[in-house]
């Protein structure tokens, strides 16, 4: 059993957490921190897991879901619920706790620009890992942005990863 995080204290946290569980089998805890590091860091996510995050990001939430998790834990974080998602992982039952998502406003599309440009590739990177021109990435992103009243590139990378009201508040600095 192992214990992913991108960040150190987390991970350590979680190892001991896994040391405590007493699990029928293994199971992989994913921690996502920083929001995003499943993603980023999990191209191929070790199986079975469970992943732990807060983002509040719907979009980021469907992404995390279209992985496939066998749990996914985004209501809370505290160690009973983690266990609780790990025994169910352990014992081939699916463990999915999440926020009401509401309707996707984005198309799938939209979401998967929008992701690529949260993982900060440019528009050049992003035209050829989807096979169009520059130019069109460029009408997505500005499309996105209008749509969601972002003012630039690192706004919707942001709110993508449901940090951007947290950010907001540090124009004035």
């Amino acid at each position: 059993m192992t214990c992913h995080s991108g960040v150190e204290t987390l991970r350590l946290h979680g190892l001991a957490l896994l040391a405590s569980a007493q699990l029928s089998r293994p199971v992989h805890l994913v921690l996502d921190a920083p929001w995003g590091f499943t993603l980023w860091g999990l191209a191929q996510l070790p199986r079975p897991c469970l992943i732990v995050t807060q983002s509040p990001s719907p979009h980021y939430l469907r992404d995390l879901m279209d992985l496939q998790p066998e749990g996914i834990l985004a209501t809370s974080a505290n160690p009973e619920d983690i266990l609780r998602g790990l025994q169910a992982v352990a014992q081939d039952q699916p463990f999915h706790k999440l926020p009401p998502l509401g309707p996707e406003i984005l198309t799938v599309r939209e979401r998967q620009v929008m992701r690529l440009v949260a993982l900060g590739l440019s528009d050049a990177e992003i035209a050829r890992r989807l096979s169009v021109s520059k130019r069109t990435v460029y009408n997505w992103v500005s499309s996105l942005q209008d749509k969601l009243g972002l003012e630039n590139r690192v706004e919707l990378a942001l709110y993508y990863l449901g940090l951007l009201p947290h950010c907001r508040g540090w124009r004035g600095m």
